[in-house]
């Protein structure tokens, strides 16, 4: 008598799952995407080569493997079930997609219009999502970059370089911006740019004085830095700060290097399209901004779904 059908108790073989790298390396379309992940299966098949759901389930009352079998009635067309104990899961257990009434397809859809920056009518159009929902999921996406940048100390620049001198960051005075174009409510906004890399960062303070510009300096520019300004009072002590954490000197405005204006003038756009809404915290879209910047346009995609696997571990 032949053997019954092994039950399949992953969606991938394990040689399969994609090293972060891998997924940096993908580069899509929304057509190849679209195509890639046409089937409920192939959804799923999709995001477990990328962790992004898991691969494999373990039943929670035996502990042995749960089998990945066909679930028609089901959104995903698919779920995990124990078969010894009848105990079900779903096969967005745990991760960024859980709790959601939308397709699969849909959501990998959105993410990657969001990645690539589309406007909100667009990602509508495209993907036929609720504009509610689009809203509150391109929300969801700002803060897994957020998250992104605060595990990987993106806020932190400069210090001792791998050749052992000082890495060079420019910063700028204070720069004034109106969160609501109808009302007075502003902010002040403080940011620094590695010359030869492009880390920087930007961060909103109380206010443009000497205390707060230190505090700034010292959480976010690390100690070996060479510091670069204008001459302003505020950054006339900067080499004093913690008895000479820092060197620094004072470039002519003329001569004065622009890459931290050029950082600031790229996160004014974004900030500009983005508010007044009262949905969007003002630190998780400039933090957006500084993701975006520190990726760049052509890994942007790979490294949103790189930030949605570290903080959904399945």
């Amino acid at each position: 008598m032949a053997d019954s059908p092994k039950e399949r108790t992953e969606i991938v073989n394990l040689d399969q799952i994609m090293t972060d790298q891998q997924i940096k390396e993908e580069r899509w379309t929304f057509t190849a995407l679209s195509e890639a992940i046409n089937t409920k299966e192939n959804c799923l098949i999709w995001l477990a080569k990328r962790r992004l759901i898991k691969n494999s389930c373990k039943c929670i009352n035996c502990h042995q493997p749960a089998s990945f079998i066909s679930y028609e009635q089901g959104i995903d067309g698919f779920r995990w079930l124990c078969l010894d104990c009848n105990i079900r899961k779903s096969v967005r257990d745990n991760s960024f997609f859980g709790g959601s009434h939308i397709s699969l397809l849909q959501l990998i859809q959105l993410i990657y219009c969001w990645s690539y920056d589309m406007p909100l009518d667009n990602i509508i159009h495209e993907t036929k999502i609720y504009k509610e929902t689009v809203i509150a999921y391109c929300n969801f996406c700002r803060e897994e970059c957020e998250k992104y940048i605060n595990r990987h100390g993106l806020l932190e620049i400069g210090g001792i370089g791998d050749n052992g001198e000082p890495i060079i960051v420019e910063i700028n005075e204070p720069k004034q911006f109106k969160r609501k174009y109808l009302t007075c409510e502003s902010c002040w906004v403080f940011g620094g740019k590695e010359r030869h890399s492009r880390k920087g960062f930007l961060v909103e303070i109380p206010d443009n004085t000497k205390a707060s510009l230190t505090e700034a300096i010292t959480k976010h520019i690390l100690p070996g830095t060479h510091i670069e300004s204008r001459s302003i009072a505020a950054f006339a002590n900067i080499a004093k700060i913690h008895s000479g954490i820092y060197s620094h000197s004072v470039v002519k405005q003329q001569v004065h290097t622009t890459n931290v204006e050029k950082l600031w003038m790229r996160a004014k756009r974004l900030l500009r399209r983005q508010f007044g809404s009262s949905t969007i915290q003002f630190s998780t879209s400039v933090n957006e901004f500084l993701f975006r910047n520190s990726i760049g346009d052509g890994h942007i995609f790979g490294a949103v779904l790189i930030a949605i696997a570290e903080d959904y571990v399945v």
